[in-house]
């Protein structure tokens, strides 16, 4: 037997790295007579208060101002402005040669 390495002074029966028993403990509750159940009803819609409308005490007086009406113009640009640069080509630009495509080689298996 080992010493219990988590409560002092007890003797531990179980190897480390394994899992305890599991400890089912007795109770005293037993259920006595018949439970009690919701009755049964079937689904209707709740009942609604009647909708009250109030009258109010505003009332417009007079016109009221309009915005007037306006045709659409698309607006005013101002000139694009092209500008000349001072970057020019010099010389011939190199280019990769055009070969003639051939198949490739196969290794020897």
């Amino acid at each position: 037997r080992q010493a219990c390495h988590y409560v002092p002074n007890m003797v531990c029966n179980d190897v480390p790295g394994e899992r305890a028993n599991i400890v089912r403990r007795d109770d005293n509750l037993q259920p006595e007579g018949e439970f009690q159940k919701r009755p049964d009803q079937t689904w209707a819609p709740g009942e609604r208060a009647n909708i009250v409308k109030r009258g109010d005490n505003l009332h417009p007086e007079g016109e009221f101002q309009k915005r007037p009406d306006q045709n659409w113009a698309p607006g005013e640009r101002a000139n694009i402005v092209r500008r000349d640069d001072n970057l020019h080509p010099e010389g011939e630009f190199q280019r990769r040669l055009d070969d003639i495509w051939a198949p490739g080689d196969r290794a020897l298996l």
